[in-house]
């Protein structure tokens, strides 16, 4: 049986969102700006930090088998002195639901344009045959304290790649569906299809360089060369501003398939006379002067291939990669094969010379420099999209008083495990009722704070 206090704290909480929420949002705002935590998972805003109540996957919703109408939503948390107010029973305090629209999903973006907060949502439209698309995504804006929400647009297909980028101040979302490359300008909400059939794409994740500014993509051969029996793809590039469309490469028997764009290099497989391998080109001068192979393993051996970024000279920092149930890295340029973990690993991203991965145990890091593992999170069963802002790990997990299956946000400190000073894990996301700890549990304190085990 759950403290009675505790459940009417819930429903204290339940109804004070449902009031505020049916008479608008009556939010303050904050006074400076907010940053764009990188993935696009979380918004950090002065003493703020803005996320999604809960993970809601796709197939759930389609299911209707995991709906919370009171947890789901764009929230915040509102820090004092830099850290999260818990009250006697460890529930977080100073919770504000901003929007009632789902943004904890598989295509999670949020980011912040001056004081306007933009992100995706499912489509919650019917198609012509009288379903919901969830795996769809509808992008929208509004103010950091969610009025004036505007939907800006709704892809035509489940979102496969996704980015937000600043150009001669000028904000633009861009989105390849699967087939499509669109681009979406959220100050006119104006929208332009950059190239149809397209086989796969690969843009900047943020802008730094004109390089960034181009999108590339793959599209197949003509029905007239296929039908004499050419074989292979057609690279090419659009610019995202200027809309101009220019073939980059086209060689019969060859195919190249983009993966990203970063560091001012096109990363991407090139399979030619039956071998494919990773490659990197800026571009420079012509293709081939400018293509530099990454690694001598073939792509079908190798699994999360990650491109460190650059060093603070502006050097090229490793390639990092899964190969044969280890975790690896090449020097750019060199093809030698520098064992970093040997074991079977899930990385999550990069940040500097850092790998930061998953196990069953939890969410580490790890450096390609000194090869030693630390610990940040024990909690096990979480999702992979993971958010970082320099110091925070933020990520949708299950607390271990689970029993609705329910993944709530949570913050994990970096600094903690780099310090030695143990897994430090808080949660940020309002609790169901039927996932907070029972009353002959422990519950004063919702953070973790334990010895690193590795």
């Amino acid at each position: 049986m759950k403290k009675i206090k505790v459940l009417a704290l819930f429903l204290c909480m339940a109804f004070c969102t449902v009031f505020f929420t049916a008479c608008g949002n009556n939010l303050t705002a904050p006074t400076g700006t907010g940053n764009m935590v990188e993935h696009g998972e979380v918004l950090v805003y002065d003493d703020y930090i803005y996320f999604g109540g809960m993970y809601i996957s796709n197939a759930d919703m389609e299911n209707g088998d995991n709906r919370n109408a009171d947890l789901e939503g764009l929230w915040r948390i509102k820090l004092e002195d830099g850290k999260i107010s818990y009250d006697e029973d460890g529930n977080p305090q100073n919770l504000e639901r901003v929007v009632g629209k789902i943004v904890g999903t598989e295509n999670a973006f949020m980011y912040s344009v001056g004081d306007e907060i933009v992100f995706a949502s499912p489509n919650v439209k019917l198609t012509q045959q009288s379903q919901t698309a969830f795996d769809r995504t509808t992008y929208f804006k509004m103010s950091n304290v969610g009025t004036g929400l505007t939907e800006l647009y709704t892809t035509e297909a489940a979102v496969q790649s996704q980015a937000l980028l600043i150009i001669d101040n000028v904000p633009y979302i861009i989105v390849y569906d699967g087939t499509n490359i669109v681009k979406i300008n959220v100050n006119t909400k104006a929208s332009k299809v950059l190239a149809t059939d397209v086989t796969s794409a690969a843009f900047a994740s943020s802008y730094s360089s004109a390089f960034d500014g181009d999108v590339y993509f793959t599209v197949n051969l003509s029905e007239e060369d296929t039908s004499i029996g050419l074989t292979g793809n057609i690279l090419k590039k659009v610019n995202i501003v200027s809309e101009e469309e220019t073939q980059v490469r086209q060689q019969y028997g060859e195919t190249i398939t983009v993966n990203t764009v970063k560091n001012g290099y096109l990363y991407y497989t090139r399979t030619d006379n039956g071998n494919t391998f990773y490659f990197a080109n800026n571009f420079t001068s012509s293709f081939e002067a400018g293509e530099v192979q990454l690694t001598s393993a073939i792509t079908s051996d190798i699994t999360s291939f990650t491109p460190l970024g650059l060093d603070q000279e502006g050097n090229v920092l490793p390639i990092v990669f899964e190969y044969q149930s280890r975790l690896v890295y090449s020097n750019f340029g060199s093809l030698v094969v520098n064992e970093i973990l040997n074991e079977d690993v899930t990385v999550l991203f990069e940040s500097g010379d850092y790998i930061y991965y998953s196990t069953s145990s939890g969410i580490y890091r790890v450096s390609y420099k000194d090869k030693v593992s630390q610990q940040i999170s024990d909690l096990a069963n979480f999702q992979t999209n993971v958010t970082f802002d320099g110091r925070y790990i933020y990520f949708y997990a299950q607390n271990e008083d689970n029993t609705t299956g329910n993944y709530y946000m949570y913050r994990a400190d970096v600094n903690a495990a780099e310090n030695g000073t143990g897994i430090k894990t808080e949660l940020l996301s309002k609790l169901h009722e039927d996932d907070m700890p029972d009353e002959d549990e422990e519950t004063s304190d919702t953070s973790t704070d334990s010895s690193t085990s590795n």
